[in-house]
């Protein structure tokens, strides 16, 4: 039995950005595993990271004609895992590497250690949509347990106080009406601010706000949206990686609707802001990890802002969840 939550482990995760694949092959790590990701002849591949002659990762060597060649012996293979070239023999071994099956999608490289993998994550709006500028931010892993990590981005709690002055004012709360939807296979909070933002990001960003979304889609994929009078102004989606049990490695898409900003200056200024915003939650999600280490898993006690808690506890698990729907006061 996995010790990853049951739709976390039949699901497809993201291990690497089509632009980070160049000619050098890629280690990561998916829920324990170690994988080598490189560019075959047919496109990128993922291997399980060993070579199946002495057992040294394939990783640390290089591609050579399509195939990773292991650096021990030079034993190489192809991207479904054939061994292609056994050098001095006079044909190769017949011994395969283990190939995991490949999905490219919205910039990234995704893959499955399933055998039986649930039906890959349909990518949620704005990912799929024409008339917006986009940009992809690989992050680089951060000692967080994968709960923690999606529940962080969602929380509308604590940017008053982590994030203070940058994402929300720590003296000004306005009153706010959530409206919180359960499904079967989602989950979001819908927060009618209607006012403009206390904070320097959002108002140099958005100008008035009218609606803040956070969303879930299983098994690891966190959404936040700002919308306007006009709709849509920012949309920040993140696919979350369990390289570990502790340790995460998001997948950021930002996208924001085209207008008279160009892309680049639009992708700086949203760069900027949020380099001291992961700085901080990398911080806290390290310390709450170690905090966690020391003191055993235990249950976390719900508070009247933890909305999305609960549902995305269940659907990571895969357990069944009631469709519901409510609304209550918050002040944010």
């Amino acid at each position: 039995m996995s010790a990853y939550p049951k739709a976390v482990a039949e699901g497809w995760h993201p291990v690497a950005s089509a632009a980070e694949l160049k000619r050098k092959p890629l280690a990561r790590m998916l829920m324990d595993r170690p994988l080598v990701v490189f560019q075959s002849t047919n496109g990128p591949a993922v291997l399980v990271d060993r070579c199946p002659h002495r057992n040294m990762a394939l990783s640390l060597g290089g591609v050579r004609d399509g195939a990773i060649e292991c650096p021990y012996h030079g034993w190489r293979f192809d991207g479904v895992g054939r061994c292609t070239l056994t050098p001095g023999a006079e044909t190769p071994a017949r011994h395969d590497a283990t190939a995991l099956p490949v999905r490219v999608e919205a910039g990234l490289i995704w893959t499955t250690l399933a055998p039986a993998p649930r039906t890959a994550l349909a990518l949620p709006h704005p990912l799929t949509e024409q008339g917006f500028d986009t940009f992809l931010w690989p992050v680089r892993p951060s000692r967080a347990r994968l709960l923690d990590a999606i529940e962080n981005l969602l929380d509308p709690a604590h940017p008053h106080f982590l994030h203070a002055g940058i994402v929300r004012s720590r003296q000004v709360r306005k009153p706010v009406d959530a409206t919180v939807r359960v499904g079967a296979d989602s989950a979001e909070a819908v927060y009618v601010e209607n006012a403009r933002p206390a904070a320097l990001m959002p108002r140099m960003l958005e100008g008035l706000r009218g609606r803040s979304i956070g969303r879930f889609f299983p098994p690891t994929t966190g959404q936040v949206a700002f919308e306007g009078p006009r709709g849509l102004r920012l949309a920040i989606t993140v696919f979350f990686t369990p390289e570990t049990q502790d340790r995460v490695r998001p997948f950021a898409h930002f996208a924001t609707p085209r207008g008279a900003t160009p892309a680049f200056v639009k992708e700086a200024l949203l760069r900027a802001f949020h380099i001291p915003v992961l700085a901080q939650d990398r911080e806290a999600l390290r310390r709450q990890a170690d905090s966690i280490a020391a003191f055993g898993p235990s249950r976390y006690a719900l508070g009247p802002l933890d909305l999305l808690f609960p549902a995305i506890q269940a659907l990571m698990h895969g357990e069944a969840v009631e469709q519901s729907e409510r609304t209550v006061r918050l002040h944010l």
